[in-house]
């Protein structure tokens, strides 16, 4: 598909060979991992390791030993390796027989340049790549519409609560070469807030940040103790945007039966230019892409809110040839905008094609037409629109009922006795998306779903596992990591992986017991070991800090996990136990001597805990594994968690010992939070929606109920695709003013058919009335 990530690499003015240098960051674009172009700008001070890659050599392996020569401002260190000491020209030659026979010998020049001599501009990978390649003597993208914008202006305006993330790359004024530099040290972009609320950002070398509507920042980007002004970024909401127009691109690929010399073109790419009343950019817009005539897909991954990646992948291999047409439409809100492509089709695959065009071709289900749509070219049919304006009527009105629905909605077809009705005694003032958490940014960190926390002194665990998507054999089933920041309002950062000194567990928080961590070596069948063999899963869930006894007890679930998740099995729940020092690693006690399972407190068909807090000396679960969600209470004391016999049941107004007569409270989800709210006098239980893309919550004043009905609290916003929302939960260690500012988190992620992607951990502030 898209080239890997090689390093930037020189190439001689006659073609004989190429410098490739490991070490040095230049710019990326979708068709180089690493561009650098003659004459090959670096910055004063760099070094570079060349390796030699002969293109003319009498025989192959004669070449390996060729030296290597630079002469100019440049000198050799103890390694080997050359050090550029100063501005000026540096020419590279290499010893024969590397070269063509019989001619001079070939060279390569480098412009040293100094950090005073560039300047540092933010650029848009997508658009970058489109005015590159544009530009070229023989280019292979032809531009259309507005104007691609590969650098931003000094100057402009973000979307509120949208997660930005921009490239910065330093650049030659006049020529606008890329200048490269030394990987390490890694430069930054720092924030001065200069207006308003400071924006959520977090150490980084893109500009990347989240938002207010009237915050402004200058940032700063720095490298070597120098510092560049590289953007002043103001908030605004996006119904200060009142113009749009769209950007098209084509790129030029080999076809053989193509009239124009072999060579044809494909729609590629599309954005958006978003402008307010003053006529500045305004840049994260969110976007609703659709196709009014003709098919494309998009790639999801490559989709910020205002750009897109086309693939022709909607229209049957057989069918793409002979004249095409595609009528893009951008929408937000009453604004919208189109560009019309026209091109000759062929059946030859692009770089963007991600559908093998074989018998089993489908259309994904990323293409921009309603589905169902033909779409192949010409103009829009009548049936087309009435279904799009079906569907969208549809999809509003599904809504509408939904979220209606969930104020007044308990568990029709069950006995509940803890929902009362009513709506909660919490109602939203204001949610701000504070973007995702920086969890990738801490190291040995591999799975963020899940998100369960609990303060320790003055510290927070989190724990993670990874229950959706696929489970590869490298790839571990859960994690944890220790955070010391409890103020979110700029976010959380940073977070640290823990650490187990047993590298060959696959759950690097929770330890296995025997031969647990054996289970997949030692299954037999016709399984896959590096693919498809299921393992040994700890999921952890919520956390209890007992302080008396100086621990923190993990609920947690052992569960058969296959890779692709859909035959998991559920073996029992327990509880691990950690000292509180955060020392060491959590034990696995034994709570069920004799048994087939002695680490687990509750059997295959026992709950399945997915909330718990401590109070009264007591831990009281929450465990919701029944019909629908059906969510039951148990307890025990906090002295006696781990003794199966202490746990009591709530039912029918009082506490039983078999969990067969619990009431069923309230509908919930496996991941949830509860916890008393003094803002409200109430507690609080919030939760993921079990079938629209939302989080929920209710109230209720005691645990035992009654229970409020469910109410919307949050809803993501994407104008392109359906997320899938799991793992909603409040974080009750992080509120503010008595509990009237409280910090959710919700795993997000979005099902595609073709392309597998990974989901994130988001964060939003909640401000109650």
């Amino acid at each position: 598909m898209f080239t890997a990530c090689d390093p930037p690499e020189m190439v001689s003015e006659r073609g004989d060979f190429r410098l490739v240098v490991d070490g040095l960051s230049t710019a990326r674009d979708l068709f180089a991992a690493d561009y650098w172009d003659p004459p090959y700008p670096v910055l004063t001070g760099t070094r570079i390791c060349p390796d030699l890659r002969c293109q003319a050599c009498p025989e192959e392996g004669a070449c390996d030993d060729a030296a290597v020569h630079a002469s100019g401002p440049v000198v050799v260190d103890e390694d080997g390796c050359f050090v550029v000491e100063s501005p000026g020209e540096v020419v590279w030659t290499v010893d024969a027989p590397c070269g063509a026979p019989g001619q001079e010998p070939d060279r390569v020049q480098m412009r040293v340049v100094s950090l005073d001599a560039v300047e540092a501009r933010v650029t848009s990978g997508l658009d970058a790549t489109v005015v590159r390649y544009a530009m070229r003597d023989n280019p292979v993208v032809t531009v259309l519409g507005a104007e691609w914008l590969d650098r931003l202006p000094r100057e402009f305006k973000v979307v509120a609560g949208e997660q930005v993330a921009i490239g910065v790359a330093l650049f030659e004024p006049g020529t606008h070469h890329i200048v490269a530099r030394q990987s390490e040290p890694a430069p930054a972009v720092t924030w001065t807030t200069t207006r308003g609320r400071a924006p959520v950002t977090y150490p980084s070398q893109q500009l990347e940040l989240v938002t207010f509507a009237g915050s402004e920042a200058e940032a700063t980007f720095e490298l070597a103790g120098h510092r560049w002004p590289l953007a002043r970024v103001t908030g605004v909401s996006a119904d200060a945007v009142t113009s749009l127009e769209l950007a098209g691109a084509f790129y030029f690929m080999e076809d053989d039966d193509a009239p124009l010399i072999g060579r044809t073109s494909v729609p590629f790419a599309a954005r958006t230019v978003a402008r307010d009343d003053e006529g500045d950019l305004v840049v994260g817009l969110p976007i609703a892409w659709s196709a009014e005539a003709g098919n494309m897909a998009y790639w999801p991954e490559l989709t910020p809110p205002d750009t897109l990646v086309l693939a022709d992948d909607c229209i049957a291999p057989e069918d793409r040839d002979g004249a095409r047409k595609l009528l893009l439409r951008a929408r937000h809100g009453d604004l919208s905008a189109s560009l019309e492509f026209t091109w000759a089709g062929t059946r030859e695959l692009s770089p963007f094609n991600f559908v093998e065009p074989d018998s089993s071709w489908a259309p994904p289900d990323t293409c921009l037409a309603p589905a169902g749509c033909g779409c192949r070219s010409g103009e829009p049919g009548g049936a087309a629109l009435l279904l799009g304006l079906l569907l969208l009527g549809r999809r509003r009105r599904k809504s509408h009922v939904r979220t209606n629905m969930l104020v007044g909605t308990c568990l029709l077809a069950l006995p509940v006795s803890g929902c009362g009705g009513g709506p909660p005694s919490l109602s939203v003032a204001e949610a701000l998306p504070l973007g995702e958490l920086p969890l990738g940014r801490a190291p040995d960190l591999p799975t963020v779903q899940g998100g369960h926390s609990v303060a320790v002194g003055d510290r927070a665990v989190w724990a993670f596992r990874t229950a959706t998507g696929r489970l590869s054999s490298s790839r571990v089933a859960t994690a944890a990591a220790v955070a010391a920041d409890f103020d979110a309002r700029d976010g959380l950062y940073p977070f640290t992986a823990y650490q187990t000194a047993d590298e060959e567990d696959d759950d690097k928080l929770l330890p296995y017991v025997g031969a647990e961590g054996r289970y997949r070596y030692e299954r037999g069948g016709d399984c896959d070991l590096e693919e498809d063999c299921p393992r040994v899963s700890l999921w952890p869930g919520p956390m209890v800090h007992d302080r008396e006894r100086e621990r923190v007890l993990i609920f947690y679930r052992k569960v058969i996990q296959y890779p692709d998740n859909r035959d998991n099995q559920h073996v029992g729940s327990s509880i691990a136990v950690w000292r509180d020092d955060l020392g060491g690693r959590p034990v696995r006690p034994e709570v069920a001597e004799g048994s087939a399972e002695p680490t687990l407190l509750f059997g295959a068909e026992g709950p399945r805990i997915s909330a718990a807090l401590a109070e009264d000396e007591h831990v009281y679960a929450f465990a919701c594994g029944g019909r629908g969600g059906a969510c039951t209470l148990q307890r025990a004391p906090l002295a006696h968690a781990l003794e199966r016999d202490a746990w009591r049941w709530y039912a029918d107004g009082g506490w039983s010992s078999s969990p067969r007569r619990a009431d069923e409270l309230f509908e919930g989800a496996g991941a949830m939070s509860v916890h008393w709210s003094d803002h409200a006098g109430a507690y609080v239980a919030v939760y993921a929606d079990r079938e629209e893309p939302a989080v929920v919550l209710r109230t209720a004043p005691a645990l035992t109920g009654p229970w409020s009905d469910a109410a919307e609290l949050v809803r993501p916003r994407d104008p392109q695709r359906v997320p899938r929302i799991q793992d909603a939960m409040l974080h009750p260690e992080l509120a503010r003013e008595g509990g009237a500012v409280d910090y959710l988190t919700f795993f997000e992620a979005f099902s595609n058919d073709i392309v597998s992607i990974s989901g994130t951990l988001q964060l939003v502030e909640i401000r109650w009335e």
